[in-house]
């Protein structure tokens, strides 16, 4: 199974979050609005291009729409503003400007300049690291009990934190977009008859159900 085919068939697998008619109203609003032609609200320019890339390598363009035709950067930057506490914001937006050092981003080197490889390698760094040290980033998180306990933390656990946070929030929200939820998953908006003991190959065709 491809990881398009995978992303069709997830759950939530990744992290849940609750679907609140707020959170459901910022992913309606991101539809009217494409690629970064919109001002981030957390995140400075340069931070929400890096972003916009590393989305569209997680859910890339295939048969079906990836992050970036569903602007899931510009979701992400407006839940985290928006919805996420403003510790977790705080933090957030801090990492990111460490993702930016850890890319090289400089005068020198703008944004413009890096290449999608550059992108994949850092994802596979820390996304595609051993289990045994993702669970050491998990502990050192789990080690946090107050935002200023976040600076003690070290480099590689910080990226690590938020590169997995920018993952889950775009599965999330890839998986709970309009276009997704109606076009791609199984939707049935008005229940009908109850089958209890039937495959969900046969039901759906092997898809999730998007409510």
């Amino acid at each position: 199974m491809n990881r398009r085919e995978a992303l069709k068939n997830i759950g939530l697998s990744a992290g849940y979050i609750a679907a609140t008619p707020a959170i459901l109203s910022i992913l309606q609003s991101c539809t009217s609005e494409i690629k970064l032609n919109w001002i981030p609200e957390l995140l400075s320019e340069d931070e929400a291009k890096v972003q916009d890339q590393l989305v569209d390598l997680i859910i890339p363009e295939t048969d079906i729409p990836g992050a970036k035709s569903l602007n899931i950067a510009m979701f992400t930057d407006k839940y985290m503003n928006q919805v996420a506490k403003k510790e977790e914001a705080a933090m957030f937006k801090k990492t990111a400007g460490i993702l930016l050092n850890e890319l090289g981003i400089s005068e020198d080197k703008p944004v413009k300049k890096l290449k999608t490889e550059e992108y994949d390698a850092l994802l596979s760094k820390y996304l595609k690291s051993s289990k045994e040290q993702q669970k050491a980033y998990q502990e050192e998180m789990r080690q946090m009990k107050s935002p200023e306990d976040f600076e003690s933390m070290s480099k590689d656990a910080k990226i690590f934190l938020f590169l997995s946070a920018v993952r889950d929030l775009s599965i999330w929200g890839f998986r709970t977009s309009r276009e997704i939820g109606e076009n791609v998953l199984a939707y049935a908006p008005v229940p009908g008859q109850q089958i209890g003991c039937d495959s969900l190959e046969k039901l759906t065709g092997g898809k999730a159900w998007s409510l």
